[in-house]
């Protein structure tokens, strides 16, 4: 293969950060995207996210008791409130409704997880920023796994596995952690770990 070749071979997509390995999951799809972020809706469905300090967020949620029609009308304002937030994840605490279902969208994947598990994480870890819609104007330091696994059920009762890496293991874990009431402030080594960002910084994407 001549270098010319090699310069013009188009490159290769890089492989999803996060990956369904068992099941076939309800998704956001493009046109739930689409009807989602349109401003018509978002102007009647989306929320103010919560911030740190109200009391949702700092305890464990509760298992969803809804029906699909339910708990669909609830990710779509979910989803509305992080399109408006610039996020890429959101779970049910974060806009006042304590339940344990959570959308993951790095990469738009439209993961919606209920009762989502995890039952994995890798031992190999690496220092990440990570923020979040309910700290706004802010950024911290930490260590997350470089992998992670976890096991949900859909908005239709469906089982799933889905798997991370990287920052995908990363939102995988900020977000079960809003379930458990936790934020990432809290899993912090110390307060130095904390940074505002800057004017000209763009905020690292929060979830």
């Amino acid at each position: 293969m001549t270098e010319e070749a090699i310069e013009t071979e188009p490159k290769a997509p890089p492989p999803p950060r996060l990956r369904v390995t068992k099941g076939t999951p309800w998704r956001i799809d493009a046109g739930r995207r689409a009807k989602w972020s349109a401003p018509e809706f978002i102007s009647a469905n989306a929320v103010e996210v919560r911030q740190i300090g109200d009391p949702v967020l700092h305890v464990p949620a509760k298992k969803p008791r809804l029906s699909r029609t339910e708990i669909e009308a609830l990710v779509a304002r979910m989803f509305a409130s992080m399109v408006v937030a610039h996020g890429i994840g959101i779970a049910a605490p974060q806009i006042g409704v304590p339940l344990r279902v959570v959308i993951m969208d790095v990469d738009e994947a439209g993961i919606i997880a209920v009762e989502p598990k995890v039952e994995w994480t890798s031992a190999e870890e690496e220092e990440t920023t990570e923020g979040c819609l309910s700290i706004r104007g802010m950024y911290g330091v930490l260590d997350r796994p470089l992998a992670a696994r976890l096991v949900a059920n859909d908005i239709a009762g469906k089982r799933f596995t889905l798997v991370g890496d990287e920052f995908g293991a990363q939102c995988m874990l900020h977000e079960t952690d809003h379930l458990d009431g936790l934020l990432y402030v809290d899993r912090l080594k110390s307060r130095d770990d904390l940074h505002t960002v800057e004017p000209e910084e763009e905020e690292p994407v929060s979830a």
